[in-house]
């Protein structure tokens, strides 16, 4: 029987919740090639919500540690293939399409797979409206082959927006 390695994600400066309840898990894991990222939320290194109710800001820096988590095991967001969002309070169009493009912007197209989950009126702390967790494959972002005319090729790291990964 094989036996894969764990390796648990280890970015400095990431957030604990010293004060609020002691965590006994790691932000992010990874067994061969794959990576399974826990719910990321806009907390300081102390656990402190940062911009509490603004779902925006909080939006960009979920993003920003969902990034960090996943680089520091190895993947990058290309990588991702299943992307979930919880979000709580009310929630209006313009609000959803701002986060929606924020969180889109991270990820090649035509991006992983994805859903969005209303949980009520807050999360675990007060003020946090948004987080995010996600399940990243090492080394499956899409590439394709592009000639140029003068015959030339080159790997593309993504596919152009609106065609299949396998075009």
């Amino acid at each position: 029987m094989t036996t894969l390695e764990r390796r648990f994600a280890e970015v400095p400066g990431h957030w604990q919740v010293p004060g609020h309840f002691k965590i006994n898990h790691s932000h992010g894991i990874r067994v061969g090639d794959m990576i399974y990222v826990g719910g990321q939320e806009d907390l300081d290194a102390d656990g402190n919500v940062n911009n509490p109710g603004d779902i925006v800001a909080q939006c960009k820096n979920v993003m920003e540690s969902l990034k960090r988590v996943i680089e520091s095991l190895g993947g990058t967001m290309g990588d991702v293939v299943q992307f979930n969002t919880f979000y709580a309070g009310e929630l209006s169009y313009e609000e959803w399409q701002r986060t929606y493009d924020i969180r889109f912007s991270y990820f090649p197209a035509p991006g992983p797979t994805a859903t969005g989950i209303l949980i009520g009126e807050e999360l675990n702390l007060p003020g946090i409206r948004v987080e995010v967790n996600a399940v990243a494959i090492v080394g499956s972002a899409a590439t394709r082959m592009e000639a140029f005319d003068d015959g030339t090729q080159a790997t593309l790291d993504v596919p152009v927006a609106g065609e299949s990964p396998n075009a």
